[in-house]
């Protein structure tokens, strides 16, 4: 059994089950190596047991570290009887990533063989909050790749009158880098449409993009990254400054707050309070950040309610923002590594 594996049993026996079935695919692929695809990991002490269909068997055999059930019908039901023939009585299971059809039939056939069925927080995702020394060399490379992405994309973006024009640019520019994509659909925003905060880039033309935000990120070899910078076409008004410098501000007291044994929310509080102060409290509606790996958005999240304590290791977004409905929205979003007594600004600095 690897390190990952051996990990997760030791939570699994700490939530007091006796296996676990991950259904989440980034998840398997976390623990196991194997690809995302299809398919159901049993993790148990004495076994690994990857169910899977005729589509990803013959990939599947390769991993010999565990053991592989191709089936072909009733995969709810097949996976039951063998936690049965296991003797296993008590089998967690991901809360956050099985469908409601999935649960219903996998809990009828569990309730048949008087097994519980229990859902639970899934041993991967905790896990996931702390990045490896290599996990966090990739994600480094993706942030390097994003950077060239958003140099790229403030050259170029004056020469184009449609948010998706740009868009498709930055697409295509990401997809020339070497092991990287897209990490998710870039937004790209003209004027008044960076107000609004998941913006989806239009088609309609626009004769004088005075402002231009542009949030993105780069996958490179599975880890993501994700950044967010407004550009202005002239030089900035004094009411646009005013804000882009209380936005800053608020994000600068928030990396200054970070460090290992810190409460996400009171990370969160430094850059909310602070824009609060300001009047402007009422138009910073979202979470103050989030982690980031395997997925764009993943634990921990820095938000009002967050009861996460930061640790060594994690990897979070720190992007305090305000938008006026109908004028405009500025957000600047830098990644951070948390440490012992700082953070890291992974993405370099604020001010480029």
């Amino acid at each position: 059994m690897n390190k990952r594996v051996n990990q997760a049993l030791h939570i699994i026996e700490k939530d007091n089950l006796e296996a676990f079935l991950f259904s989440n695919p980034i998840n398997i692929t976390y623990l196991t190596g194997f690809r995302e695809a299809e398919g159901y990991l049993l993790l148990n002490r004495d076994k690994i047991i990857y169910f899977t269909n005729f589509i990803y068997a013959q990939e599947a055999n390769k991993i010999k570290t565990w053991c592989l059930k191709t089936i072909s019908s009733n995969m709810f039901e097949q996976i039951i009887k063998t936690i049965k023939k296991m003797g296993i009585k008590k089998v967690g299971f991901e809360e956050k990533h099985l469908s409601y059809l999935e649960y219903k039939k996998f809990k009828e056939c569990a309730l048949k063989e008087h097994i519980f069925f229990l859902p639970k927080e899934s041993p991967a995702e905790r896990m996931r909050m702390i990045k490896t020394k290599k996990e966090i060399s990739l994600i480094k490379k993706a942030i390097h790749i994003t950077k060239d992405a958003l140099l790229f994309a403030r050259e170029i973006k004056d020469h184009y009158a449609r948010e998706k024009d740009l868009q498709t640019e930055i697409i295509r520019f990401l997809h020339l880098k070497n092991g990287s994509s897209p990490s998710f659909n870039p937004i790209v925003a003209f004027n008044k449409n960076s107000s609004f905060v998941h913006h989806i880039p239009t088609e309609e033309y626009s004769q004088t993009n005075k402002i231009v935000l542009i949030d993105l990120g780069a996958r490179y070899y599975g880890y993501c990254a994700d950044l967010t910078r407004v550009f202005f076409s002239d030089k900035m008004p004094l009411s646009l400054k005013k804000i882009f410098d209380i936005v800053r501000k608020a994000q600068q007291l928030a990396i200054d707050k970070i460090k290992e044994g810190i409460k996400a929310k009171e990370v969160d509080k430094a850059a909310r309070a602070f824009i609060d102060k300001k009047g402007f409290g009422k138009y910073f509606g979202h979470g103050l950040g989030h982690g980031i790996g395997l997925n764009v958005h993943e634990k921990p999240f820095v938000n009002h309610n967050s009861s996460t304590v930061l640790k060594s290791g994690m990897v979070i977004t720190i992007e305090p923002a305000i938008y006026l409905p109908g004028k405009f929205g500025i957000r600047v979003e830098d990644m951070v590594l948390v440490k012992r007594n700082k953070a890291e600004i992974l993405s370099g600095t604020i001010n480029w």
